[in-house]
């Protein structure tokens, strides 16, 4: 009788750990399919997503080269770097293949010649000018493209101190990582032109922001 009821005990005891075992297994399974479900979206996905909504002068992907503020919107930029400010007169066709051709429009990255721009002539009053610098906002890493181009006024009166300066505006759409988020594509849709595997996915939205371009001397 007492060799039974140790034999009970020590079967018992072989459960209770063999469960033990199992779930913690189960757990670290888990976890691991957690972290494989919700996987990234490729950067080169991303910018093919991004399309037409990209634009080298005031966005950037990657960390922009160090540059030293300019005053007074002049248009000293590093090589390579696109200006900031553009003429009333310019224009640029971006390529020549068909527009639906083109998938990755941040490929294309050379601008036309100064010699197709006509320089701005200043006619306006000192007194009405604004001085400001143009800096890049880092949004982080949540952000796609991570940096944004914009002007920030320096001076803060103008007109004899009688009127202020403040920014100008237009928005630009970039993308926004919706932290610890998924979404499982539809069946029958494509994640970008190329497409992705039909599993969980880093949810991105659409986001506008406001883009500063100038610095206006008013009320």
């Amino acid at each position: 009788m007492m060799g039974t009821n140790i034999d009970r005990v020590i079967l018992s005891y072989f459960v209770i750990l063999f469960l033990c075992s199992d779930s913690s297994r189960s757990s670290v399974i888990n976890r691991r399919q957690d972290r494989k479900e919700c996987s990234e979206i490729p950067e080169t996905m991303l910018e093919e997503i991004l399309g037409a909504s990209f634009n080298p002068r005031y966005m950037s992907i990657s960390e922009p080269v160090a540059t030293s503020n300019t005053k007074s919107g002049s248009k000293r930029t590093p090589v390579g770097d696109v200006d900031f400010f553009v003429d009333e007169s310019h224009f640029e066709q971006l390529a020549d293949e068909p527009a639906w051709e083109i998938r990755n429009h941040v490929k294309i990255s050379q601008v036309v010649s100064s010699s197709r721009r006509v320089k701005r002539q200043t006619n306006y009053l000192q007194e009405w000018h604004c001085e400001s610098e143009i800096i890049w906002k880092d949004l982080g890493p949540d952000y796609f493209p991570r940096y944004l181009r914009t002007v920030e006024c320096t001076s803060q009166k103008c007109w004899f101190n009688t009127y202020k300066c403040k920014p100008r505006s237009f928005t630009v759409k970039i993308l926004r990582r919706k932290k610890n988020r998924c979404v499982f594509s539809e069946p029958g849709k494509r994640i970008g032109l190329s497409g992705l595997p039909k599993d969980l996915r880093q949810l991105w939205v659409w986001e506008e922001h406001a883009v500063n371009f100038c610095c206006d001397c008013s009320l």
